[in-house]
């Protein structure tokens, strides 16, 4: 199994619990779903991770959320596309 893609960037908005909007300022990995990504993307979160320790799942508030990642550089780790072409991904702190 190949590298899965990822993105780098800036999370610019949170839309719910679960969606963010981000700034992309690199991607990379095996190019596995042959995407391209737009500047600015939304990503649906499937797992957050804020620390080393452990990845979190659930069901997280928007404010949480706002709390926890605006502003903020995060690594995105390319799981799936829905059926509407939106990225379903795991998001790390960096």
């Amino acid at each position: 199994m190949g590298r899965r893609d990822f993105l780098i960037g800036n999370v610019t908005d949170v839309v719910d619990g679960e969606t963010i909007s981000m700034t992309v300022e690199r991607t990379g990995g095996g190019k596995q779903y042959g995407y391209r990504y737009n500047v600015q993307q939304k990503i649906q979160i499937k797992r957050l991770r804020l620390t080393d320790i452990a990845w979190m799942t659930g069901v997280f508030t928007r404010p949480q959320i706002e709390k926890m990642l605006k502003g903020k550089q995060i690594l995105c780790l390319i799981r799936s596309r829905d059926p509407g072409g939106g990225i379903i991904a795991d998001v790390q702190l960096i």
